[in-house]
């Protein structure tokens, strides 16, 4: 179960090999057991990456499922003391602009026996890993009032406000949501939500939005706004420690607000897992 659940996240049998340390004879040879077993083939190996089966998809979430309460099992033995364990833990795009090193070394000291294996990705892709078990946590961003889905467990450990940012001494300076028509946008590529969200509004107010760079870096993004090349959106946070600050300006605008929630999410309580998971979230949120 755990060799199939590794190709059907590393999308190959080579991929899956080097992740569980085997021959892919050895990854191949497991899978054929395994279907053979349940009685229906798992992948389609003609893709590629090779992709899951219908009955594929159902069996990798019940896996999913099952190798957690066998990690919760070892655990419970283990009299609640950390069992070696490698723990999946997703973090935002957004919550990775300052180092994750310090909080990674933190939890290390703490808990030398726990191999910390980091993700980091859009938020609603996170919680959906969270979800179907493929991460046991994730530290993400939420729109300010949204619920988390059935099945997660979270709590709010921090705020975030998304700015409007543009040159200090650009010869634009819009005063309502109308003035951002035709303008130049420098965003996170696609599936940010932030950037669905500015999408939305400026279409209730019937303007194109025009992405003219996408750029995963803040940093950037905020230095080409200074060289007045568009406009952006820039969490405070960040905003307040860039070298550009001094050349940009924040814009308020009635109708455009972001306001948006940091989270520590977890599929269901860990047994054993769920302390390593809260040093994490604090150990971030203090860098932050």
């Amino acid at each position: 179960m755990r060799t199939f659940v590794a190709v059907a996240e590393a999308g190959s049998v080579s991929g899956a090999a080097r992740e569980l340390y085997v021959t892919q004879s050895a990854v191949t040879r497991r899978l054929q057991r395994l279907e053979t077993e349940i009685g229906a083939p798992l992948l389609d190996r003609r893709t590629r990456p090779v992709s899951l089966t219908g009955p594929g998809q159902v069996v990798l979430e019940r896996c999913r499922r099952l190798l957690n309460d066998f990690r919760e099992v070892r655990a419970a033995a283990a009299n609640g003391h950390l069992p070696i364990e490698e723990v999946k833990i997703g973090v935002a795009h957004a919550l990775t602009e300052l180092t994750l090193s310090e909080p990674i070394e933190e939890v290390r000291r703490k808990y030398p026996k726990v191999a910390l294996r980091l993700l980091t990705g859009w938020s609603h892709d996170l919680l959906e890993r969270v979800r179907s078990g493929a991460l046991d946590a994730a530290v993400i961003l939420l729109a300010e009032g949204e619920k988390l889905p059935a099945g997660v467990n979270g709590k709010q450990v921090g705020k975030e406000q998304l700015l409007l940012v543009a040159p200090r001494n650009g010869a634009s300076r819009p005063r309502k949501l109308q003035d951002l028509s035709g303008a130049n946008w420098i965003l996170n590529p696609e599936g940010c939500a932030a950037r669905e969200a500015l999408r939305r509004t400026l279409r209730r107010a019937n303007i194109d939005m025009v992405v003219a760079v996408e750029t995963y870096n803040y940093e950037l993004q905020m230095a080409l706004v200074a060289r007045n090349r568009g406009f952006s959106l820039t969490p405070e946070r960040i905003l307040t420690r860039s070298r550009c600050k001094s050349s940009l300006r924040v814009v308020r605008l009635p109708g455009l607000n972001f306001p948006l929630t940091i989270w520590a999410v977890e599929r269901q309580p860990c047994a054993g897992l769920g302390a390593v998971i809260t040093e994490l979230s604090r150990a971030l949120m203090e860098k932050l």
